[in-house]
């Protein structure tokens, strides 16, 4: 247990963050602090710890009751806020609170991929898997490093919990203005001083919400620190990929088939093709795309639009049977989709031309453009639109069909310029 974690906040803005989550959350919660004895103890006027264990239990009844009865969620805030914690939350508590709301609204952050890479000898390592250090990664070795990088600049509460759904641990800092003392805190920090982090199992990469300032950079230096070892110097780089949510980042930045195999190369990851595996892959991919582009004059008509549809599906990484068959079915992931796995959407895409003025080789103009797309999944729509006839699938670059798995970046002369 953190020494903090059972600091106070005193009450006044708890209804707030309470609003934010369902009614059946609220009780999953209070259930399960009525559980965390004494941490999490309710407030009463109790000595005999008899009389504190009978009332706990008579609380969990109250709950237990909220969940089958119709109860308003008003009603359940109002018992949670004036009979059981009136004092305020403690800070664990108001960890659990965010670490809910994360939970019942994957979309409620913003998150960013970073990759670790390892600095030895002065030569940088990007390719390869990372070494010893980070394949075995244990969220209690790095909390405790990155406690002792953070604890003369500030004062601050650090909570990490296994995602209920995901293999991911997340590990969430809320840093305080006041450097003296964490007992000096008087009020919930803004949500500019909350930070999240989750670390896969490889640890090949971090997710994190946004490091805003004053302490992004300070946040930044800290992570790089406590994963660095002697010889070993890690960097957090980026890799021009955010979303809404982390299932978009853990299917594009993780060890998982689909994160190595985008767009055209997806047919791979699916097991849509059977090839030798001394076949060189850029033939395979090569001769496939090229069989869906031909156009024998003497075909029907739906037998083309057929082809063309499956070259299509190959550039944006579709199912091969969308639009033939919309209740196909993706045993793997349990769920009905027709076109791009929806667990890989990303609702924002931004990228920054900057192209050679044609015939101007002497002064050497560059004009830029900027391109933001948004929706609820942007490649699921430039591929209806390639579908439509608006998007060239022939003419369209990686970046607009989503093979190259980033959401933001430059392109200069047609090509991804890294960042």
């Amino acid at each position: 247990m953190d020494q903090d974690d059972s600091i106070k906040l005193p009450p006044g803005s708890h209804t707030n963050i309470l609003n934010r989550l369902s009614k059946n959350s609220l009780i999953d919660l209070a259930l399960n602090w009525l559980d965390d004895y004494p941490l999490t103890r309710p407030h009463r006027n109790l000595e005999d710890e008899e009389e504190v264990l009978s009332d706990i239990l008579h609380s969990k009844e109250v709950y237990e009751y909220f969940q089958t009865a119709k109860t308003s969620k008003k009603k359940v805030i109002e018992r949670i806020l004036y009979t059981d914690w009136f004092q305020g939350f403690n800070m664990r508590q108001i960890a659990d609170i965010e670490f809910q709301q994360l939970f019942d609204k994957p979309q409620s952050h913003k998150w960013t991929a970073s990759k670790l890479e390892y600095f030895s000898n002065s030569e940088v390592d990007t390719d390869s898997s990372l070494p010893g250090k980070a394949q075995t990664f244990r969220v209690s070795e790095f909390i405790k490093t990155f406690k002792k990088a953070l604890h003369a600049l500030f004062s601050y509460h650090l909570y990490s919990i296994q995602h209920p759904l995901l293999p991911l641990a997340i590990i969430r800092v809320q840093i305080h203005d006041s450097a003296s003392s964490i007992g000096s805190i008087s009020k919930l920090p803004s949500a500019r001083h909350t930070y999240f982090f989750a670390v896969d199992t490889s640890a090949q990469h971090i997710f994190h919400t946004p490091f805003l300032a004053p302490y992004n950079k300070i946040i930044k230096e800290s992570i790089q620190s406590s994963l660095s070892s002697p010889g070993f110097q890690v960097h957090l780089a980026s890799t021009s990929l955010t979303a809404t949510s982390l299932e978009p980042l853990i299917k594009l930045r993780t060890t998982s088939r689909t994160s190595t195999a985008l767009g055209g190369w997806n047919v791979y990851a699916k097991d849509d093709v059977d090839v030798s595996p001394l076949t060189p892959v850029e033939q395979v991919i090569s001769t496939r795309l090229g069989e869906l582009q031909s156009d024998n004059k003497g075909e029907e008509i739906e037998v083309r639009k057929k082809k063309r549809l499956k070259f299509i599906n190959a550039r944006f990484g579709a199912n091969q049977d969308s639009n033939e068959n919309p209740d196909h079915i993706d045993e793997k992931e349990s769920q009905v989709y027709d076109g791009i796995d929806p667990s890989t959407a990303l609702t924002r895409v931004e990228f920054t031309l900057e192209d050679s003025l044609t015939g101007d080789t002497e002064t050497g103009v560059k004009p830029k453009i900027r391109i933001l797309l948004e929706g609820s999944h942007v490649f699921e729509g430039l591929r209806q639109l390639a579908i439509e006839g608006v998007v060239d699938e022939t003419k369209a670059p990686a970046w607009v069909t989503g093979e190259l798995g980033v959401s933001v970046g430059r392109i200069v002369d047609g090509e991804l310029v890294k960042t």
